[in-house]
């Protein structure tokens, strides 16, 4: 009657692959300076997170930090792009007005003004938008003066 292995309990032991996780391994590499580790496991939780049709703000920003601390602000920018395309798409405009705030100053840093302008311009819209807090209101209008 008794297995060898792990027989019964196999299905407990079965290795758990969660955003969660990854977004977890990514921070530990991330303060451990394994930037390289960093990047992949944000990059992993994005996507999974993206199938999943949830936000992957957390991961996101992770990966933006990853590649910030590169100098890579052309790559940050992009990853904060797509997250706020995905808030769009979700209708979470508070998100949207969030990232794109910070995707402005990544897309200056990156020597592309003209998408920062755009970007700008999408917020000056947010900023009428009731689903866009008062907070985020005002820090729109004092960073885009």
């Amino acid at each position: 009657m008794a297995q060898g292995g792990a027989g019964l309990f196999a299905p407990m032991l079965a290795v758990i692959d969660s955003p969660l996780e990854h977004i977890e391994k990514g921070r530990t590499a991330l303060v451990a300076g394994d930037l390289a580790v960093a990047e992949r496991e944000f990059a992993k939780a994005i996507r999974m997170q993206r199938t999943d049709g949830v936000l992957s703000v957390d991961a996101s920003y992770g990966a933006a930090q990853v590649f910030t601390l590169q100098k890579r602000f052309r790559d940050a920018a992009d990853v904060l792009d797509q997250l706020a395309a995905d808030a769009n798409l979700l209708g979470d405009a508070e998100t949207e007005a969030r990232v794109l705030l910070d995707a402005v100053s990544l897309k200056i840093r990156g020597h592309r003004r003209a998408a920062a302008r755009l970007d700008a311009d999408r917020l000056k819209q947010l900023v009428t938008d009731v689903r866009v807090s008062d907070a985020t209101r005002r820090l729109i209008k004092v960073r885009l003066v």
